[in-house]
Order: C-alpha cells, then structure tokens, then sequence
C-alpha cells in the first residue's frame, strides 16, 4: 500500500484551558469555561442548561459539542470563549411536601448574570436549552426580569410542549435559532391550549 503524501499538510497548534468553578462540596458545577489561548480577539458564547453532571471537569460530551457547531454559525469571527452555564435550583425538600420544590440560589444568580454580561459585550449568543424542568427556575421572577433584559441574545433551538426551550440534546447543527421573544410568544400560545 502507497502512503499518502502529507507534505502539503500543515500542524497547527492551538491551546484550549478548561476551567470549572464547583461548589465546595463539588455537588454543584456552576460553571464551565472553554478558552481558546490562540484566539486574541473573539466573541463569547454559552450554553445555558439545567443542572449538568455535577463532577465532571472536563469534556461534556456530543450535546456541548453540537450546540457549539450550531452557535459558532451566528456569530461573526472567533471564538475566544464558550461558556456552559447551570440554572441550578437549590431543592427544598420538605415534610409538608409531597415534593422537592425549587428555591432561588444567589450564588448561581450571579454566576448567569455575569456571563450573559460578558457575552453581550462581545456580540455573542447564548443557546438556552434547559428543557421543561428548567421550568422550576426560569419562571422565578429574578431569571424573568434578567432574560427579558439579555433578550437580544438568547436564543432556542426548539421549544417542549410545555413551552420552555428544548433541551441541548436535542439540538442539531442545522436546528433553527430562534429568539428568546419568539420563544416566549409561543409558549403563551402553547398555555392557551
């Protein structure tokens, strides 16, 4: 067999840090961070989830990875960071209750604002894809009004039939991008029924 001639190939290399901010406990990843060394001047984009795997550090595997291929489709140049963010309730689980119920966490609250921050400031794009149990925290009014404040750059790939966004599994690289209003407008539609 004839080996193929690589002389016209070219070796790049390029450095990508992953940094990943757990709680203490480590039985919350708050999140994770992809940077690209190699990229000077690139925009910010991130995946907005419902609780992830809580101890991996690393890799998150093909769901990620398609949502990255999806947003790196909408926005102009680079990238020089991808961020994979939680919307991580904490869950009350009490005797009066035949259910965990979700309560606001600060510390998560923060982490979200400060990352639909960044990414706005370098015209990025934020897929939210939590699905329907992401219900339990996108409908606390704090992540309403913070939404409705990024709207310009959140977006969707599909919506569930409960009227959230679907979840990044299902995402695709030719999925539709569609706006976080377009989103809640069918939503309301989706109630009516």
């Amino acid at each position: 067999m004839t080996q193929p001639d690589r002389s016209s190939l070219t070796i790049e290399e390029s450095s990508i840090r992953v940094q990943t901010t757990f709680d203490e406990a480590k039985t919350k990843r708050y999140l994770r961070s992809y940077i690209f060394d190699d990229v000077t001047d690139g925009a910010h984009i991130a995946a907005l989830i419902y609780t992830p795997r809580t101890t991996d550090a690393f890799l998150s595997g093909t769901t990620t990875q398609r949502a990255y291929n999806l947003m790196k489709k909408h926005v102009e140049g680079p990238i020089k960071q991808y961020d994979i963010i939680s919307l991580m309730p904490d869950l009350l689980v009490s005797e009066d209750l035949p259910f965990a119920q979700a309560s606001f966490d600060e510390i998560n609250y923060e982490f979200i604002e400060e990352t639909l921050r960044r990414v706005k400031e370098t015209n990025g794009v934020v897929l939210c894809g939590w699905g329907s149990p992401g219900r339990l925290m996108h409908h606390l009014p704090a992540y309403e009004k913070l939404f409705d404040q990024y709207a310009g750059i959140l977006f969707c790939s599909g919506i569930t039939s409960k009227g959230e966004p679907n979840h990044l599994r299902l995402t695709v690289d030719d999925s539709p991008m569609i706006t976080y209003p377009d989103m809640k407008l069918k939503a309301k539609k989706l109630k009516r029924k």
